[in-house]
């Protein structure tokens, strides 16, 4: 047989058939860190006009009863009441951190070791996590800076008015948001897809993308 037809087709290895370099492990980890803190910062800023204008919404405002506040020194509460058609948000870059921390370090774990419990009992393991946290936060970073980054001016605020009861199934359904990132993005072709290494040649990105059809 020629050259030609003593080359074998490249076999596509399967993520499970890979051991993957150590570096490449925190570099994936440091990546899915920052997903969640700027998916976490783009959508609080998104979130002040959902809650201006789902509470005017019968029903859906029963979800939105919490008082999300900022430090009144800081002058920054009246957006609440700017117009919806502005479309202004605010946040603080404090809150990157913050996602980054809550979604690699709890949401992850949790999800690992509750797969195969039902949805509704992840979320509410989600949510008292997270609450639980944004309070702990909240006080870490008002003795940081000597200022309350948010605090709750409604009937459910608990610990300090670092959180509030009635904002719970919003955090629910951040974390089961923040699974749904996670899954995604340790989806098997995309792993396989991230860790190989780039193509050389011509020959061999023709090769690739014939392993991805």
């Amino acid at each position: 047989m020629g050259l030609q037809g003593s080359r074998r087709r490249p076999v596509r290895i399967r993520r499970a058939d890979m051991k993957r370099s150590q570096r490449m492990k925190v570099a994936f980890g440091v990546f899915r860190f920052c997903l969640y803190g700027m998916v976490g910062l783009s959508s609080e800023i998104f979130f002040y006009n959902l809650v201006r204008i789902a509470r005017d919404v019968p029903y859906l405002g029963a979800l939105f009863q919490f008082q999300w506040q900022v430090d009144d020194r800081l002058g920054l509460n009246d957006i609440w009441h700017t117009p919806v058609v502005t479309a202004y948000g605010q946040c603080s870059l404090w809150m990157f951190l913050i996602y980054g921390v809550a979604c690699f370090f709890f949401v992850e774990p949790v999800f690992r070791r509750m797969l195969y419990q039902h949805a509704s009992l992840r979320a509410a393991v989600y949510g008292i996590g997270i609450l639980l946290f944004e309070a702990f936060s909240g006080l870490v970073l008002e003795r940081l800076t000597g200022y309350r980054i948010w605090y709750y001016a409604d009937a459910g605020a608990i610990f300090g008015q670092m959180t509030s009861l009635y904002i719970l199934p919003i955090w629910m359904l951040t974390g089961l948001i923040a699974e749904f990132i996670y899954r995604e993005l340790m989806d098997p072709d995309l792993m396989a897809a991230l860790e190989s290494p780039l193509p050389a040649t011509p020959e061999e990105t023709e090769a690739s993308f014939q392993l991805m059809r």
